[in-house]
């Protein structure tokens, strides 16, 4: 420690100081038999010599007795939002200190950007309990307006123009069921030898699913027909409305 101290003197002064090299080891509490540090060979120089030496450099060879290394702290990454007031007043925040605020002023802390790409952050808005009632009902409202304009992936349906008309009667009575769940319906008919007869199949789908369906397209090859039939939405909206109010009826009555 003796010789650190003496290091930093120099190093402070930046200051030759001209010391001999003959220095007794010094001991570490007396317990250290090893030398306790090692000095550089030190030249006595005239005036017009010169040397470079560094006064930075620590020559204590003991473990422990180096001048101590502060190691540098890792900073702990907290991700921060882009924080939206009911007056629509942005601020970059912690998720916790917009919590604490909206706990604060007994508000409600509301994701309505899961990222938003221009800042790399998620967007939240601090909301009244009447705003936030009132943007659950609005997207609610949205969700099921989209939901009703959807139309669902097609299904096929292959059939012969030889079918049974009962047969051909249960099939049609199971594309409807598939319009009625917003199901577009693409059918197949094979010739099997007789044209007019698959064409009279095909007329008798499209006239027995007029209700719930329109035609998309028709086609037709030298062997088979196809027809491609896309849900009515509008009625089946209104169709699940009534239902929707006879069943609230029927609950007052019971």
């Amino acid at each position: 420690m003796a010789i650190n101290t003496l290091c930093k003197s120099l190093r402070n002064y930046n200051f030759t100081r001209i010391i001999s090299n003959n220095l007794n080891p010094i001991g570490y509490n007396n317990k250290i038999s090893q030398p306790a540090c090692i000095l550089p060979r030190v030249m006595l120089l005239t005036d017009n010599d010169s040397v470079n030496i560094n006064y930075n450099k620590c020559y204590c060879n003991i473990i422990g007795l180096e001048d101590p290394v502060n190691p540098k702290k890792k900073k702990v990454f907290v991700p921060r939002i882009t924080l939206l007031s009911n007056k629509d007043e942005i601020s970059i925040v912690t998720l916790e200190a917009a919590q604490k605020l909206a706990n604060r002023h007994n508000m409600k802390l509301v994701k309505i950007i899961d990222f938003d790409t221009k800042t790399e952050r998620p967007v939240y808005k601090l909301m009244t309990i009447q705003e936030y009632l009132q943007s659950e009902a609005t997207s609610k409202a949205q969700a099921k307006e989209a939901k009703e304009r959807t139309i669902k992936e097609d299904k096929t349906i292959a059939m012969s123009s030889k079918i049974s008309e009962h047969d051909l009667f249960t099939k049609i009575k199971s594309m409807n069921k598939m319009l009625g769940k917003r199901h577009g319906v693409q059918v197949l008919i094979a010739v099997d030898g007789n044209k007019e007869k698959a064409s009279a199949v095909r007329d008798t789908i499209i006239e027995h699913c007029k209700d719930t369906a329109k035609v998309s397209s028709k086609s037709e090859t030298a062997s088979n027909l196809k027809v491609i039939l896309r849900p009515i939405l509008n009625k089946l909206n209104q169709q699940s409305e009534e239902e929707y109010s006879n069943k609230l009826a029927d609950n007052k009555m019971g």
